[in-house]
């Protein structure tokens, strides 16, 4: 039975990682063992380093392109925002080809890859390399990026003795709107042996040729394999007719950088039913349609929830046989896909990400088609699911479960806000959410460092100036939080000059009061009306408050972030002016009647206004938003901080959405309320959750006042994972890196036990499990070796004694320090019998 089959563990083993190991060095096709289970898709055991990649030490390839003389007209590449005119005109791929003749095999090969929008790289007709790994944009953002990564590939064991060819398709338009281009199309490559020694690399003796097999058939993104050089990436093809490619003279030492990521993995995916839908026929096993002949049939896979992944399929047609594929998460197809079919037998695979719980499939055959096999391919970032949660309350425990399945969806060669819009790196927000949610589920470091990288040069060539203007100070957060969590000082060190530029230009926005009324605009703030004004990019009037909170924040940062590397003048610079930003939101932002925070003051924006920046009016708002951060970041007074988190919860007017929830949780808990207010809120997540799709709804609507219509792997929304894992299990860092782990127990009304697993640095793993009994209360705690852990006493037991490992410790009051091991702590009322 296919359900049977779906919950078998599978262990597929690599024989890359034992080649990779022999020589001392990883590529970025660093593979382990991958397992499928009930959880999902995970890897057995990763310790990806980038120390441990493979060096690659100067390029002897030239970029290169279609030849220029034969082709003047497709030497342009095309994204969303960069030479978008040409989005009109015919989409075209740059194909290439080059033989490799061996008469011995050598024992290290990596090939060194790249183009321009992306590519694919046969390998004797077998996929070695996909990519480049995002590159980094904005939205709008019409500015080539200054860098472009490669990546490299061990692929010593596909090379044959003898003749070998290499085949390249590098697509001259984006695919999805994460993808960007330099205007240009150029294609990279070097083939290292032994001692960074180059047996091949990209230069005019390449052949290539022009092809248009890719167009838009009534607005479908199509493919007619009828236009396709067929066999084109084999050895045998006769490539006579084809041209030489032009080199092109463009730097390459301070323009290529090589990712330092692993590439997304990829595992099939094995439907639990497959349904045709013409025909009322329902099949257990693609096996079951394999040599049927169809001639008109809609057959729905249902794949039990939503993944992140690729479809691929060979058939036997007729010219012209039409496929249509209709991904969809829920109720909603996204990225339909139209192939056209040659005669004879057709293989293919999608170019781009989808995202689908259903996979609808609609086959028009005069003559006949037969399907010899239909792929569906599971793709993300590689992981190890080495955190995990447990309570007793089970719905506690499956949002855990589902924030962590929609976390990694979205994480892929850059963190996405959802794989379904794979949206530029303009979603600070979402992914400072997602990286917080990462660190607990599967305590990976590398995908957040190289995209807080990636968004200080794009926000550098853009002189700080960011499409989502409050984005762009969440920037400074996530950098912070992501040194909270490695203590990766290099990394501050590299971006601290970003750092105190963006807030440079941010403090030109201050206007003499040192309120934010003059930035550019507002954006992003939630995806609600308040008043009549869509919030997502609202006026001055509502927007300052919330925008003037977020940069008092930004400068608290900044100035630890400074102090860290000794930049004391900056550091006392940015507190200087945070305490005089704090001051006047205290004194014009401050309703002593109502004792809330008003929005803004109208009419005191002097900025041009735009479609971003609607007109202010005479309005005063009171907004859930900018109360929560004045009490999140410490504005307000501590004697008024309860009081406005229990207005912001209580109040009905504005519902506030999964992302912002974030910021209302990390209030809460800043108030030492989550027991009291945070849970009671995560059962917010009963509409925010969809059991359909198992993942999270970027709303709790499925569709905004405004008739925004989100998507269903919305991983902005995982925040509960990182409260139910960093609180109710207690586990933080208590210094950078968890250096010293910070161990502060729940205590709870609502809950009865929980365990879980935190991940803390590699392979180490702190675990937690307690549980509460009449009025004694147990915790066990067992912390890796050479670490230490700080017992914070909470201040429900300050009248108990304590015990550790059955020996009475005395009051439980103040701190406690314990070494590594596993101790057995105990709370309980004096007396108590």
């Amino acid at each position: 039975m296919i359900s049977k089959i779906y919950k078998l563990l599978i262990i597929l083993c690599f024989s890359n990682a034992n080649i990779i190991s022999q020589n001392n060095f990883i590529t970025n096709d660093f593979n382990c063992d991958s397992i499928r289970d009930t959880s999902g898709i995970k890897s057995e055991e990763i310790f990806f380093n980038p120390k441990n990649l493979y060096q690659k030490k100067d390029w002897i390839g030239k970029w290169i392109w279609l030849n220029k003389k034969i082709y003047p007209d497709y030497q342009k590449t095309y994204s969303a925002w960069i030479n978008s005119e040409l989005s009109s005109k015919k989409k075209y791929r740059a194909l290439f080809r080059k033989k490799i003749n061996l008469t011995t095999l050598p024992q290290i090969a990596v090939l060194n890859i790249s183009g321009d929008v992306s590519y694919r790289a046969y390998l004797n007709n077998e996929l070695v390399s996909e990519g480049p790994p995002n590159i980094g944009s904005d939205y709008e953002d019409k500015k080539p990026p200054e860098h472009w990564f490669f990546t490299s590939h061990n692929i010593q064991n596909k090379l044959k003795k003898d003749e070998n060819i290499l085949a390249v398709e590098v697509f001259s338009f984006d695919k999805v709107l994460s993808e960007t281009t330099s205007g240009s199309g150029k294609f990279i490559c070097d083939l290292d042996t032994n001692f960074n020694k180059v047996i091949l690399s990209t230069d005019s003796s390449w052949k290539c040729i022009l092809d248009t097999s890719y167009i838009n058939l009534k607005n479908i993104f199509s493919f007619n394999s009828n236009y396709e050089f067929e066999n084109w990436r084999k050895l045998n093809y006769d490539d006579r007719n084809w041209y030489y490619a032009s080199t092109i003279e463009e730097e390459t030492k301070k323009y290529l950088e090589q990712s330092k990521i692993p590439i997304p993995s990829r595992q099939e995916i094995i439907p639990l039913k497959i349904v045709d839908v013409t025909h009322q026929v329902s099949y257990e096993n693609i096996n079951d349609l394999i040599d049927k002949k169809i001639y008109k049939a809609e057959l729905n896979f249902d794949l039990g929830k939503n993944i992140s992944g690729y479809y691929s399929f060979t058939v036997k047609a007729n010219k012209n046989d039409t496929i249509k594929f209709f991904p969809i998460e829920k109720n909603k197809t996204n990225r339909p896909f139209i192939y056209i079919c040659k005669e004879g037998i057709n293989n293919y695979s999608i170019p781009y990400l989808n995202a689908f719980r259903y996979l609808k499939v609609e086959i028009k055959s005069n003559n006949g088609l037969e399907i010899k096999s239909i792929n569906i391919d599971y793709s993300s970032y590689p992981i190890t699911n080495a955190g995990n949660f447990e309570c007793s309350d089970t719905n506690y425990s499956q949002l855990w479960d589902i924030a962590r399945n929609t976390t990694q969806m979205c994480m892929q060669s850059l963190y996405l806000d959802s794989p379904l819009h794979q949206e530029p790196i303009a979603c600070t927000g979402d992914y400072l959410i997602e990286t917080l949610s990462n660190y607990y589920a599967f305590g990976d470091k590398w995908l957040a460092r190289q995209d807080l990288i990636k968004t200080a040069k794009m926000l550098k060539k853009n002189n700080y100036d960011m499409f989502h203007t409050s984005y762009s100070l969440l920037w400074v957060q996530w950098l912070a939080d992501y040194f909270k969590y490695t203590a990766d000082t290099a990394l501050v060190q590299k971006l601290i000059v970003d750092v105190n530029n963006l807030n440079k230009l941010f403090e030109t926005y201050l206007d003499e009061n040192y309120l934010l009324t003059q930035a550019p605009d507002y954006m992003f703030m939630d995806w609600i009306k308040i008043g009549k004004h869509n919030a997502h990019h609202p006026p001055a009037v509502i927007g300052t408050g919330y925008l003037t909170a977020f940069y008092f924040k930004s400068l608290i940062e900044a100035s630890k972030l400074n102090q860290l590397l000794g930049n004391d003048i900056i550091k006392n610079k940015n507190l200087l002016l945070a305490e005089k930003i704090k001051t006047a939101f205290n004194l014009l932002l401050w309703d002593k009647q109502k004792e809330l925070y008003k929005d803004g003051i109208p009419f005191q924006s002097k900025v041009k206004k735009h479609f971003w920046l609607p007109e202010d009016e005479d309005i005063t708002t009171y907004s859930p938003h900018v109360n929560t951060l004045a009490v999140l970041y410490g504005i307000a007074p501590v004697s008024k901080q309860e009081s406005i988190m229990k207005y912001v919860i209580n109040q009905n007017e504005i519902e506030l959405q999964p992302y912002f929830t974030y910021y209302v949780l990390s209030a809460i808990a800043q108030i030492d309320k989550f027991n009291a207010y945070g849970l009671n809120l995560l059962n917010k997540w009963t509409n925010g959750i969809d059991f359909e799709t198992y993942t999270l709804k970027e709303n709790w609507q499925n569709e905004t006042e405004f008739g925004y219509v989100g998507d269903y792997s919305h991983a902005w929304g995982g925040s509960p994972l990182f409260f139910l894992s960093s609180l109710v299990l207690g586990i933080v860092p208590n210094e950078p890196g968890y250096k010293t782990i910070r161990f502060t127990p729940f205590v709870s009304d609502k809950i009865t036990w929980a365990k879980g697993k935190i991940p803390i640095d590699g392979e180490n793993k702190v675990e937690v499990s307690w549980n509460k009994n009449n009025n004694i209360f147990k915790y066990e705690i067992n912390i890796p070796k050479n670490y230490t852990c700080i017992l914070v006493h909470p201040k429900e037991f300050k009248d108990y004694l304590f015990m550790i490992n059955n020996l009475e410790k005395g009051n439980a009051d103040g701190v406690f320090n314990l070494s590594s091991g596993k101790f057995i702590i105990e709370y309980k009322k004096p007396n108590f019998n």
